[in-house]
């Protein structure tokens, strides 16, 4: 971006392909490009040549990309969502990575390093997973995969009355801490029984004195779409009735709270 090419452009800044010319750049959610977007990264790949905005120079780029998607691309060409001249010009080494349900091995190791993660990021001492927990995430079928995990253990290191991680601390899918019990864990430990309002109100409230980074109430309407969304499949009038909202509202917080990208059901 130029110096000056629209009100508020105080100052000439670096793009992300002329920051990463020498290197490699990593486009996530590729899919979730819009058309006209994807055009101009398109030429940026093909002759490595780009401008920026409110400038008349062409400037050149030697960059190694790396894009992801949850989507398949194929369909999305099909369907006239995605240029197909771009797909090609990706896909040239190809990595499928399997939904986490078919890795499970992987999800002790996800688990410490978002536990270690949440504790470097909190400056807060490191939470333990008890062994019932760990089976509980081994049996759970994560339709949101890896993201989907690491927002179960954010949540359970805000909710957690102890620094050991036990079922009744696991927030898992759309039930409350608790509240699900897979095949794996079925019999080690009887379900808790359900929360009144009160005691779902106090569980609340101490969370947010436990993390002075919470924000209640954001925090709130943003696990309540989540889970409106999820109990309902993804059906948005479905779950803005459920909520006692509009549509446009909803749409509104699913965009503000970027919760498309957890609502992968594979």
């Amino acid at each position: 971006m130029r110096k000056g090419a629209f009100t508020g452009a105080t100052g000439t800044r670096v793009g992300r392909f002329e920051q990463s010319s020498g290197g490699t750049l990593f486009l996530d959610e590729i899919g979730d490009m819009p058309l006209q977007l994807q055009s101009k990264i398109l030429r940026v790949l093909q002759d490595g040549e780009f401008s920026r905005v409110g400038g008349n120079e062409t400037l050149k780029t030697d960059v190694r990309i790396v894009a992801a998607t949850n989507k398949n691309l194929e369909q999305e060409v099909a369907k006239r969502a995605f240029r197909e001249d771009l797909f090609y010009r990706l896909n040239v080494v190809r990595v499928q990575l399997p939904p986490l349900r078919q890795r499970t091995e992987d999800i002790r190791l996800l688990a410490e390093y978002f536990l270690q993660k949440v504790a470097t990021k909190k400056l807060l001492p490191r939470l333990r997973i008890s062994e019932e927990a760990m089976r509980l995430f081994e049996g759970y079928s994560w339709p949101g995969n890896v993201r989907e995990l690491e927002n179960t253990i954010q949540r359970a290191c805000v909710l957690a009355a102890s620094d050991l991680l036990t079922p009744k601390d696991i927030p898992i899918g759309n039930e409350p801490p608790g509240m699900a019990v897979p095949e794996a864990v079925a019999g080690s430990a009887a379900p808790s029984a359900a929360l009144t309002t009160e005691n779902a109100i106090e569980v609340l409230l101490k969370a947010a004195q436990a993390d002075p980074d919470v924000q209640l109430l954001p925090w709130l309407e943003r696990e309540f779409t989540l889970y409106a969304m999820k109990a309902t499949k993804g059906n948005q009038v479905r779950a803005a009735k459920l909520l006692g909202i509009t549509r446009a509202t909803l749409r509104k917080r699913i965009e503000r709270f970027g919760i498309t990208r957890e609502l992968t059901i594979s």
